[in-house]
């Protein structure tokens, strides 16, 4: 497609509307109803074709998900995508408001300025009850369903806090993929870490996942939290760090933690 973009006089006001609002992405409903209240079109069942026209015509882009369209301001000079990498996250919510996709695990961390590099799987946490849409073939899903306390909104797009993402990584370790990455920014947020909104987004997690947080919790240098979280829910029994039980393991005595998989680039000093 070419930069130079006409504009059919009929669509100009739908494109004038689209640019006064910004949307990021828009559906079929809302373009059906941008084109009635413009005049492009008397009867909303008379949209769809002015909307496919405009995508012919390069101000709307396809993005999997069906019935929804990104748009391509003016100022982009061109029929050029953002190059949001939330984009389809970005689709899945405005053709279900109610989708409860929250951005975890690696895509959390990148978003809270932790990691230094864009994951290659971008990943959503969805609770048990739903299913990742077949739109988001590309993305990895955890099953891990936070509380309030442990999520955040920024330019739209609801994700773990700093919080939420270690009790997240407690509760599932092999959902945080990159270790590497995750041993160069963990010893650093120790001062950020809240021990009262940690064990909110534990509440009703077995006991390991408790012990794997304070064992986090200590790495990061926060003493403190960790101390709260297992006077909470004392240690007992040996809890396990990613990994199948295997040799080579390091043991925590205080948490009981046999950390598998994380231990080797803290002692390396490898970092993403």
């Amino acid at each position: 497609m070419t930069a130079q973009r006409s504009l059919p006089q009929r669509l100009a006001g739908m494109v004038e509307q689209m640019e006064l609002d910004q949307p990021r992405v828009v559906t079929m409903p809302e373009l059906s109803r941008i084109a009635v209240e413009t005049g492009a079109c008397h009867r909303v069942q008379d949209a769809p074709k002015l909307v496919y026209w405009l995508q012919e015509l390069g101000w709307l882009g396809k993005v999997r998900t069906k019935g929804v369209w990104e748009f391509y301001p003016g100022a982009r000079a061109g029929a050029y995508g953002s190059g949001d990498r939330f984009i389809e996250f970005r689709a899945q919510q405005a053709v279900n408001p109610d989708w409860p996709g929250v951005l975890a695990m690696e895509s959390a961390a990148s978003l809270l300025g932790l990691s230094q590099h864009v994951p290659d799987r971008e990943v959503v946490a969805l609770p048990k009850t739903s299913a990742l849409p077949k739109a988001m073939y590309e993305w990895r899903c955890v099953t891990v369903d936070l509380p309030p306390e442990g999520r955040d909104v920024h330019d739209g797009l609801p994700h773990w806090t700093l919080d939420g993402l270690v009790a997240g990584i407690a509760i599932r370790p092999s959902g945080y993929t990159d270790l590497a990455g995750l041993a160069q920014w963990l010893p650093d947020v120790g001062p950020r870490l809240d021990a009262d909104t940690m064990a909110s987004c534990l509440h009703d997690t077995p006991a390991a996942a408790w012990q794997r947080a304070a064992y986090l919790a200590r790495i990061a240098g926060a003493i403190p939290v960790a101390e709260e979280l297992l006077t909470a829910h004392p240690p007992t029994t040996p809890a396990w760090f990613g990994g199948a039980r295997a040799a080579g393991a390091r043991y925590d005595l205080v948490t009981k933690v046999s950390d598998v998989s994380l231990h080797p680039y803290l002692e390396g000093g490898v970092g993403a």
